[in-house]
């Protein structure tokens, strides 16, 4: 990763993963490129070949190379691949992806999290090279599938300013009735996001899902992509008092993850919040379930496990859906009161505390993570919360492992403090240490 703009920084850890994978499992140098604006007389393409030429990308690997070049002063991306991976990430692919991907996050300014869902989608792709002649069939059917229009790969994100399309911008506060049961929600969920329920009135959203995704009228396109799959597939439904598991069963692939939904005072509804934080996506097709002392977690026993967030945390820094409202409410009130005090202390370590234990997107808690650092370079919560942002967004061990050793100085008699610095040194592998 060459980030030229510091747009990344803070996913540098989540990329050199994706690229070290890239390079062992599916021998593919991977270069990811930022630049502030393109060099005075230049194109894209251009800059783009030369990149890849000069570097000699995938030179180490029998000429198999990708670069992913992001240009910021005029929202450009362009996907470059080697000769000889042209019959792997097609024109079609290319061109479908950056549409995909980045559009829906260029929307609330989160590249970062754009980059993540690309990174996803291009290894998926190069996984299916080793299917021999099933993967060279797949390949073409989902070529088949997308509309690239002989578009090419090249994509201006300019056209995709808010005005365009508000489908990601939080739905206004309501108060409707949720679902009767979790069986009704998931299949509401189903006919909204396929644009069949416009006149259910139910609300199947819960408030933080609500501003993590907008209006269920209007899904996302990777949202889209997956219904025909959700639509046709048999479930089964588990649930205890509060919460319920929507079960495709322990199989391989992102579509089969499971879905999580919970009571609320109102009714049966998706609770987003759990659902990033506990359904991990691993290289394609894998996935698993966070383990440790979270709500659905007993509904799973028979699902893939993780230990990677099995961090305990403070009863005050926990979610939970009877709290959804009211914490949504907090957060829209201390984003107004932010806008009016930018420099509140007080006002931005409260909102910071609600988006890292809501896991909302990178946009709205690494920005409050930097100010706060500027503003309170003492104040030991900053460091405790950028930890635990960077374990349950991120996977990003040394990251969260030199934020919590700052916290475990600033508060040494805080017994969290020590037990994080244990839990990150054993999934670092320094456990003997």
């Amino acid at each position: 990763m060459f980030d030229y703009t510091g747009d990344l920084h803070h996913y540098e850890e989540n990329i050199g993963r994706f690229l070290r994978r890239m390079s062992q499992r599916v021998q593919i140098e991977a270069v990811i490129v930022t630049l502030p604006q393109l060099p005075a007389g230049t194109y894209l393409e251009e800059v783009a070949v030369k990149l890849v030429d000069r570097w000699r990308i995938g030179g180490d690997k029998d000429g198999r190379g990708l670069l992913l070049l992001l240009v910021e002063d005029d929202k450009q991306v362009k996907l470059e691949v080697t000769y000889e991976l042209e019959d792997v990430f097609t024109d079609a692919f290319t061109a479908d992806i950056q549409d995909l991907q980045l559009r829906p996050y260029y929307l609330t300014g989160d590249i970062g999290t754009g980059l993540a869902a690309v990174m996803e989608e291009i290894e998926k792709r190069a996984e299916l090279e080793h299917c021999g002649t099933d993967g060279a069939d797949r390949i073409a059917q989902l070529d088949r599938e997308l509309l690239s229009g002989g578009a090419g790969a090249k994509r201006s994100l300019d056209r995709y300013g808010r005005k365009e399309d508000d489908a990601m911008i939080a739905a206004p506060h309501g108060a409707r009735l949720g679902a009767r049961s979790a069986k009704e929600a998931w299949e509401t969920l189903l006919l909204k996001w396929a644009g069949e329920g416009a006149d259910i009135d139910v609300d199947v959203y819960t408030e933080m899902s609500k501003m993590a995704m907008g209006s269920a009228e209007h899904p996302d396109p990777r949202t889209v992509r997956s219904l025909p799959h959700w639509r046709q597939a048999e479930y089964e439904v588990r649930q205890d008092e509060d919460h319920a598991v929507i079960w495709f069963g322990n199989r391989d692939g992102w579509d089969n993850a499971p879905f999580l939904f919970c009571r609320t005072s109102t009714g049966w509804k998706f609770d987003i919040v759990h659902q990033r934080r506990l359904v991990v996506m691993g290289p394609s097709p894998s996935w698993w379930i966070a383990r440790g002392d979270y709500p659905y977690v007993a509904l799973l026993p028979d699902a893939p496990q993780s230990s990677g967030k099995d961090l305990p945390l403070p009863r005050e820094d926990r979610y939970s859906c009877s709290e959804d409202e009211e914490m949504a409410a907090q957060i829209r009130a201390l984003e107004k009161a932010h806008e009016g005090a930018s420099d509140d202390i007080e006002v931005l370590m409260a909102l910071l505390r609600l988006n890292v234990i809501t896991g909302r997107r990178p946009v709205h808690v690494m920005p409050l993570i930097t100010r706060l650092k500027t503003l309170a370079p003492n104040h030991p919560d900053v460091y405790k919360y950028a930890a635990i942002y960077n374990v349950h967004s991120f996977f990003q061990y040394e990251t969260a492992l030199a934020e919590v050793n700052v916290y475990a100085k600033l508060r040494p008699n805080d017994a969290f403090g020590h037990d994080f610095i244990r839990f990150l040194e054993r999934q670092a592998g320094r456990h003997r240490r």
